[in-house]
């Protein structure tokens, strides 16, 4: 098969991604609740469908509650004691991934919800559930920028990261409600850290419903960041460069 399959996960839904050859893709955003009966088994007939047509490419999860750990002090046994001092007790229905990020020598510590390892475990054959956190950062890294500040946007939560002088200074979620919300949560995390007025901004909407020509306009009127170098992506840029790591990218 020449078509690529990625299946990303949030806590409320599934996109699945069909990508062929020429790079074209196909979405399908799948809603779920997993408190509502059958709603895993419909969630596996559409992954079923999809890999009939396609091959696993990527599989990915979101989530808020993550956290890094240098990587020179990172114990395996210890990863409850590195979760519950950030969020508190783990919930019983959801367990601990992490993955290494030897670039930013930074372990990634993160929840994944129990019924989803196990429909990567059984119907995927998937041992792990990584990070589209990580997947981000690797992509941030992979740019000769020595500075930069990347926006990835999810429908009420988005994760800002920042690189500066080559090192990852900074990576968190914020909820959010208006584009207003993300406009100050920025201009606040680069006074408090004194980051450079002359920098890299680089948004990425995962969300089907952000207004991103309404965040274009308000961004353009902060003097703040008048002298930012700004690249506001595409959905489909996104989904192509990053979820499928494509060269093939409009």
């Amino acid at each position: 098969m020449e078509k690529k399959l990625v299946l990303d996960f949030n806590s409320q839904q599934l996109l699945i991604l069909l990508e062929d050859a020429a790079g074209e893709c196909q979405e399908k955003r799948i809603p779920y609740d997993m408190k509502r009966p059958f709603s895993l088994e419909e969630v596996k007939d559409h992954i079923r469908t999809a890999m009939s047509e396609a091959n696993l490419h990527r599989l990915t999860w979101f989530g808020t509650d993550f956290t890094f750990i240098p990587e020179n002090i990172f114990l395996e046994s210890e990863l409850q004691t590195y979760y519950e001092l950030n969020f508190g007790k783990l919930a019983n229905d959801h367990v601990l991934q992490f993955e290494k990020l030897h670039v930013q020598q930074a372990v990634l510590v993160y929840a994944v919800p129990n019924w989803l390892m196990e429909l990567a475990t059984g119907t995927l054959l998937q041992s792990h559930v990584p990070s589209l956190v990580h997947l981000l950062l690797q992509k941030q890294f992979s740019d000769n920028e020595a500075n930069s500040v990347f926006l990835f946007i999810q429908d009420d939560s988005f994760v800002l990261s920042v690189k500066q002088n080559k090192q990852l200074q900074l990576c968190i979620p914020s909820e959010f409600h208006g584009t207003t919300d993300i406009l100050y949560f920025i201009l606040a995390n680069q006074q408090k850290m004194q980051l450079p007025k002359v920098n890299a901004l680089h948004v990425y909407p995962a969300s089907a419903t952000f207004d991103q020509e309404s965040f274009e306009s308000l961004w353009k009127q902060f003097k703040d960041f008048s002298e930012f170098d700004t690249h506001f992506y595409s959905q489909a840029a996104y989904q192509k460069s990053i979820l499928c790591a494509s060269s093939v990218v409009s």
